[in-house]
């Protein structure tokens, strides 16, 4: 066994030096659409990272477009390629609110209740206190962990509608308005609000009072229609590497991530907020409107995202606080396991960037998925003149955990082995060198309960999702381990038995 445990770790010790001779990142050169573009491509190897789309706009205009790697589709990404925008959907639904609000349709500081008279949650009294403001700003009390789960138990069937009647039980995580807490539920609802007063689907409200008048024409509200205008695919990082992930669509939560566009048509969405709320002539919001969603609303939260620290307060569907170098930035991020977007406002001297990402990682030991963050971070840096980000990436970092997961998996499938075997000296089974079952039957046993809550909370098959190799390692080592523990048990209780048999026989 010696030499397999030798053999693995001689393997990853050559990969880990190979990886390193052969990185060909070098000082970044050229203009600064160059170096972007440099560090785009640098990074995207770092991390393997299939495809990434990005453009970036000045004065009203898209300044820089560019396509970077393959949409998994055996094409070369380029910047009309459509890709997931996740929940950057909620600004769109946020924008779609305060139109109607403007219209005298939606009053922001009513009732939810007053639109929708159904919607209850399990504490009834305070979820008649619940108002639009209060969803728009992320102030409801609805918990984060409710959103996730809404994810991940959700229905393709499902309608807006129906997602909503669900909430019935769900329990307040705080009282309605003390403070800020990101749910993809608050969307949800305002979804319904907006198909309540409009006698519309969200679908179609948002197609018909926000992408067709921003001219958005590759951007579409059901993945069938994104997938027949080249969808980029999507892939899930497992140990460093991209699988092609086939992700569901859900339009019962369309409103809260389920949009698909292309970067050039995100890059004519953020001009609308740069240009106070016209864009090609189009009013499409007021000014003052525009202003409102982008002022802070909320208490100032430190938070983690894909291994990197924000600090930020939230408005209408965007935060608010430094990006990078930038002080005074507006952003959003759209992720699930599978793909990333990143959208960030730069007012101040009316810049905007957006990056796609066709793949995703929620790995975050170790810094394993700060590639994910650092890009865009590095994108509004570069822009600025100022120094990107860096660090190691998922690649480098992944040929040291899955040369530790080798080698814990097997030295425990060989310990599991050789005790089922019984080979060994008779010693070995006695009470007296019981200690490993410490580790078999009492810790492992209590990590494969505990795991779950602590990759989420939301069970097994979340954690699978969200992150499916960490998710394997522990289960393979956990499990190994308690097997080998139930096989030492029953060695141990033969040995006590064949021990009390001899000692009767010899009396």
């Amino acid at each position: 066994m010696a030499r397999v445990l030798i053999a693995i770790a001689v393997i990853g010790v050559a990969w880990f030096v190979w990886d390193v001779a052969t990185d060909d990142a070098g000082p970044l050169t050229g203009d600064r659409f160059q170096r972007i573009d440099q560090y785009l491509s640098d990074q995207m190897d770092a991390s393997r990272i299939p495809g990434v789309a990005l453009t970036i706009i000045e004065d009203g205009a898209t300044v820089h477009a560019a396509g970077f790697g393959n949409d998994g589709n055996n094409n070369d990404v380029t910047a009309d390629t459509p890709f997931w925008i996740g929940s950057n959907t909620k600004s769109i639904t946020a924008l779609a609110v305060m139109q109607l609000a403007e219209a005298g349709a939606i009053e922001l500081d009513a009732p939810v209740r007053d639109y929708l008279p159904a919607f209850r949650l399990a504490d009834g009294p305070a979820s008649a206190q619940i108002t639009v403001r209060h969803l728009l700003n992320q102030t409801s009390g609805i918990s984060r962990h409710d959103g996730l789960r809404a994810v991940v138990g959700a229905d393709e069937g499902d309608s807006i509608a129906d997602v909503v009647a669900h909430m019935a039980d769900l329990e307040l995580n705080r009282p309605v308005g003390e403070r800020f807490e990101y749910s993809n539920l608050n969307s949800v609802v305002l979804g319904a609000v907006i198909e309540a007063v409009t006698g519309e689907t969200w679908q179609g409200y948002v197609q018909d009072n926000i992408f067709d008048p921003v001219a958005m024409t590759n951007t579409y509200t059901d993945r069938d229609s994104a997938a027949t205008n080249g969808l980029s695919a999507t892939h899930r990082s497992f140990f460093g590497f991209p699988l092609e992930t086939n992700a569901s669509h859900y339009p019962g939560l369309a409103p809260s991530g389920y949009v698909y566009a292309s970067a050039n048509d995100m890059a004519r969405y953020l001009t609308v907020y740069l240009e106070g709320g016209t864009t090609d002539g189009q009013q499409v919001l007021s000014p003052a409107g525009i202003a409102e969603m982008l002022t802070p609303a909320t208490d100032e939260r430190t938070f983690p995202l894909q291994s990197q620290q924000f600090t930020a307060r939230y408005g209408a569907g965007w935060f608010i606080g430094t990006f990078g170098v930038a002080e005074d930035a507006r952003w959003h991020q759209g992720s699930l396991p599978h793909f990333t977007t990143w959208m960030v406002l730069l007012p101040d001297t009316d810049q905007a960037i957006v990056v796609m990402l066709n793949a995703g990682s929620q790995f975050e030991i170790g810094g394993a998925n700060a590639a994910w963050s650092r890009i865009p971070q590095g994108v509004v840096n570069l822009l600025r003149d100022g120094e990107p980000p860096t660090g190691t990436g998922a690649a480098r970092l992944f040929i040291i955990v899955g040369t530790l997961v080798a080698l814990a998996i097997a030295a425990q499938a060989w310990t599991l082995a050789r005790v089922a075997s019984g080979r060994g000296p008779r010693q070995e089974v006695a009470l007296r060198r019981a200690a490993p079952l410490a580790w078999e039957l009492l810790v492992a046993p209590l990590v494969l309960i505990a795991y779950p809550a602590v990759a989420g909370g939301l069970g097994w098959r979340a954690a699978f999702t969200f992150v499916p190799d960490l998710s394997l390692a522990v289960a393979a080592i956990a499990g190994l381990a308690v097997l080998t523990g139930l096989a030492r048990l029953v060695r141990l209780l033969r040995a006590r038995h064949i021990v009390d048999r001899d000692t009767n026989l010899a009396a």
